[in-house]
């Protein structure tokens, strides 16, 4: 939660929630290496918006455009 607090969103996306109420959420890239695990490079999606707290999701994909690695594991995550 520390290292998400650090960023506050460089990309943006619109959904509508369960209730149809109309959602901006707020999403970095933040590149990070577990302790256990330093040679996996994973990169922390933090979104903004759904909640109080970040949503913090962590994953391994590898894409040069940030933006849409963003759009791509929060659009999945909200799918499951």
């Amino acid at each position: 939660m520390e290292v998400a607090s650090r960023y506050k969103g460089n990309f943006c996306m619109d959904f509508k929630d369960k209730s149809g109420r109309a959602v901006n959420c707020k999403m970095s890239c933040i590149p990070v290496k577990l302790c256990k695990f330093p040679a996996n490079e994973l990169t922390l999606v933090a979104v903004h918006g759904f909640s109080t707290e970040p949503m913090l999701l962590l994953g391994n994909l590898k894409m040069q455009e940030k933006e849409r690695l963003c759009h791509i594991v929060t659009k999945v995550y909200r799918m499951r």
